[in-house]
């Protein structure tokens, strides 16, 4: 392995944060600046971000992926990456905002959760190591208030951490293939890589159809368990995707 690699979250040019450094921000309804992010958003999807907002609206995640996202491949590690996408709205923007704001803001993505902090990664020997920065918009008023957190407090606050849980492993996936350059540009490799990821439904039903997909890989799964745990259905997708492109010997 080398000795590091810095993932597509880390941005330029923004402010460094150590885990104890402070920082203020309070966002709400009565900022002249509310919402305007939310109009110009690029965001990164996890698989885990995916199935949280496709079950909380109901529907599958084949629907959730035509509706509201635009496919990327990404240049460094050749693997697709879905953005929700911002121009599949009327209005512009977020295809989740609403006249009062965010309209599924329970079930809102990680990156959301974490702004005004954005994240960066490298996979050292050790493991992977993240780093913190500080995303100040010009026109945002949220740093003007007295409330101050420190990254720790602020990941807590937005229940940050069950959803890093959630994408933990993905990003593993992620930085490992940068590094290895794994994954061959091939519309049918990313049709598969997405549906391994995102598209659970549809790994759900090949699993259970005949030769849709080979079923000597499952382990200590039942095919009822995945059938009926999208939890369980997402950690085998994260195992299966790491067999496809590194062939891991546990598969």
């Amino acid at each position: 392995m080398a000795s590091e690699s810095v993932s597509l979250y880390q941005p330029p040019e923004q402010e460094s944060l150590s885990p104890d450094r402070t920082f203020t921000f309070r966002c709400h309804a009565g900022l002249a600046c509310f919402n305007r992010c939310c109009r110009t958003p690029t965001i990164v999807l996890s698989p885990y971000d995916l199935l949280r907002l496709k079950n909380f609206l109901g529907i599958t995640s084949g629907e959730f992926l035509q509706r509201y996202t635009r496919r990327e491949m990404e240049a460094a590690t050749n693997l697709p990456l879905i953005f929700l996408d911002a121009f599949k709205s009327p209005e512009g923007g977020c295809p989740f905002l609403g006249s009062g704001g965010c309209t599924v803001y329970p079930q809102r993505p990680a990156a959301c959760r974490l702004f005004p902090i954005t994240m960066g990664s490298q996979l050292t020997r050790q493991g992977v190591v993240d780093h913190y920065f500080c995303r100040r918009l010009d026109y945002c008023r949220g740093f003007d208030a007295g409330v101050e957190w420190t990254v720790a407090s602020w990941r807590a606050n937005q229940g940050f951490d069950e959803y890093d849980r959630g994408r933990r492993e993905w990003l593993e996936i992620l930085l490992r293939a940068g590094l290895t350059g794994a994954v061959a540009q091939d519309a049918r490799v990313q049709d598969l890589l997405v549906t391994l990821t995102y598209d659970l439904d549809k790994l759900r039903h090949l699993l259970a159809e005949p030769g849709g997909l080979p079923q000597q890989p499952l382990r200590g799964e039942a095919l009822e368990e995945l059938q009926a745990s999208d939890a369980a259905l997402l950690r085998f997708s994260y195992r299966y995707l790491k067999a496809v492109l590194f062939g891991e010997e546990e598969f």
